[in-house]
């Protein structure tokens, strides 16, 4: 089971280009998953995946994933798993890909030309929809100039971005609500 749900969960990031979206819902589909060791008792989700246990349960004559939430542990900045696998994502291939600042001359040109490589790096990001605003600047600030990159840090070899990122959010629950529309209620 673990095998599959991974599978799919790497086939989806390949396929979105990245860990923006949770790997969960009706799409979310184990084919070669004949049935469960719970046999067909139906588990309390309600209770299980805000505590970061989610089910795998029967739809339509398939499996699917049914939840995306991490093991509480205290922080509610990090609810979802996808969004974790998301920032993780994010910090290894910045490491990876931007030695090119490392030896560098540090002053405000070089800090300049890091923010415009982040800024590259993180606008498809907000294209695809990864990350949340009206604006591409409300979605990433990035902070790398003067006030985070002093004399002392500079002296010191070091050279500071400080990045927020707003990343989309995720549908969990799907609230309808419907009534009867009164004599008296405005119809328009």
């Amino acid at each position: 089971l673990t095998g599959m749900i991974l599978g799919y969960q790497a086939q989806l990031a390949r396929d979105l280009a990245g860990y923006q979206k949770a790997a969960a819902g009706i799409d979310a589909l184990l084919p070669k998953l004949l049935k469960l060791t719970t046999g067909n008792a139906i588990l309390n989700e309600e209770f299980l995946n805000p505590r970061g246990i989610n089910v795998v349960k029967k739809r339509k004559g398939n499996f699917i994933v049914w939840g995306d939430r991490t093991l509480q542990s205290g922080d509610p900045e990090w609810t979802w798993r996808h969004q974790r696998k998301l920032m993780s994502h994010y910090e290894n291939t910045l490491l990876e890909n931007l030695d090119q600042f490392i030896f560098q001359i540090n002053d405000p040109a070089t800090q300049d030309d890091a923010k415009v490589a982040l800024i590259t790096f993180f606008r498809p990001e907000y294209v695809k929809r990864a990350l949340r605003g009206d604006t591409f600047e409300q979605a990433c600030i990035i902070k790398i100039d003067a006030e985070n990159n002093t004399d002392l840090t500079m002296s010191q070899g070091d050279m500071h971005a400080a990045i927020t990122l707003k990343l989309a959010e995720t549908v969990e629950r799907f609230v309808i609500t419907i009534g009867k529309q009164g004599v008296n209620e405005n119809v328009a």
